[in-house]
């Protein structure tokens, strides 16, 4: 059995390592001793994190001859898996949308076992947009979704296509305990030693209110020029300043050290950034860490963030390796996304519209979805391992039920 995943941008991005790393396991679950392969331009670096080869290529590449090597690859294998995370949507752009309905054309004319491989539909407003994501979801054989909406997205635009609601795969990641190597690395990249990783509070914060909503152009390509005229917006800068404040307050009200874990590497995006920026506005910033070097392995990271106390998220997928982790988490979701995974693994009360930053009270109410938390620590790490074990059974089924074909 031979698998192609054409994944998302995992080799920047630890929130889709944390995808790849769920679809490598059901397919490895799936079909036992297959042939799975990915992309990656760190092919060497990924194939150790990961125990499967990587073509050497970006996911995201447009070059002809990238281009013809990933077609190569889908024309021998099996099943073509396309997995990702929220990838069709239009709240950031559009043009990508007509990227990946040529680039799945073609991959569909070499294979016609394409699956989707748990995929969320994001926020899309545009008529056009609809029809674009309708018609890529129409050249696959069938459509896993991580959610119900998402199903009622696709369903109520036309897709044809079986669609089959089911969660998001990261939850199936593994975490490994941090051994000496791995907190060797941590301490020599960022200082922090292993015995004030005990008991720290594990932020994951993303910049917002930062460019201009369905635009037609991804903001990576945006001239940097013209990127930082829009980053300063008011909103961002109170958004900011409330971060700064809120770390701030739980520094003192635990009297503990906040770790910060950027989820995407990328410059464009700059978690790391962002979380200097941040740093840089607080009072206690020399109680604050961040891990930025990208040398720990998916399953390292989710290690790192096990030995938090608490986790405040504005990265989806940090507060969802958190959750598999087994630490008590908050978010605040700047999409529905966020909002979906926290009911569906029954922790809605501490999900909050990231647009609450904007708000006199943000910093008193996080805290207190803190307090709750830490109070009922037990009752929360339990429900957790329930949810995950839920949600693991449901993947595996479901994605045997939508690869039927490929078998």
């Amino acid at each position: 059995m031979r698998v192609l995943i054409h994944n998302s941008d995992s080799p920047h991005n630890r929130g889709d390592r944390a995808i790849l790393a769920g679809n490598i396991e059901l397919a490895r679950r799936r079909w036992p001793g297959a042939e799975i392969v990915s992309l990656s331009q760190y092919p060497d670096r990924d194939a150790e994190w990961f125990g499967i080869r990587f073509l050497p290529i970006s996911p995201y590449s447009t070059g002809i001859g990238d281009l013809f090597l990933l077609l190569r690859a889908a024309r021998t294998a099996d099943v073509v898996l396309w997995g990702g995370g929220e990838i069709l949507k239009d709240y950031t752009n559009k043009l990508g949308l007509v990227y990946w309905l040529l680039k799945f054309l073609l991959v569909r004319l070499v294979n016609r076992h394409v699956v989707g491989a748990f995929q969320g539909i994001g926020p899309t407003s545009a008529t056009i947009s609809k029809r674009l994501i309708r018609a890529t979801v129409d050249l696959t054989e069938v459509f896993i979704v991580r959610d119900e909406e998402s199903r009622d997205k696709l369903l109520s635009w036309g897709v044809r296509t079986p669609v089959i609601s089911s969660f998001d795969p990261a939850v199936v990641g593994t975490v490994t305990t941090p051994d000496a190597d791995v907190l060797a690395r941590l301490e020599r990249t960022t200082g922090l030693t292993a015995d004030r990783l005990d008991g720290s509070i594990g932020i994951g914060v993303r910049r917002w209110f930062h460019y201009k909503r369905s635009g037609w152009i991804p903001f990576r390509f945006i001239p940097k020029a013209l990127r930082r005229s829009q980053t300063e917006s008011d909103d961002l800068v109170t958004y900011r300043a409330a971060l700064a404040e809120l770390v701030d307050t739980v520094v003192e009200r635990w009297d503990a050290d906040v770790v910060f874990y950027p989820m995407h590497m990328e410059a464009s995006e700059g978690d790391a950034a962002f979380a200097r920026e941040v740093i840089a506005a607080m009072r206690h910033g020399d109680r604050t860490f961040v891990v930025e070097a990208d040398e720990f392995s998916p399953a390292e990271y989710a290690g790192l963030m096990s030995r938090s106390r608490l986790f405040i998220a504005s990265r989806l997928h940090s507060a969802i390796v958190a959750t598999i982790a087994g630490v008590p988490a908050t978010v605040l979701y700047y999409v529905d996304k966020g909002r979906l995974f926290f009911e569906q693994i029954g922790q809605q009360r501490y999900a909050r519209p990231i647009e609450d930053a904007l708000t006199p009270t943000f910093v008193a109410d996080v805290v207190a979805s803190l307090e709750d938390l830490d109070e009922h620590r037990g009752r929360v790490v339990t429900d957790l391992a329930t949810g995950v074990a839920r949600m693991t059974d449901a993947l595996h089924a479901d994605f045997a039920r939508g690869t039927e074909r490929s078998a």
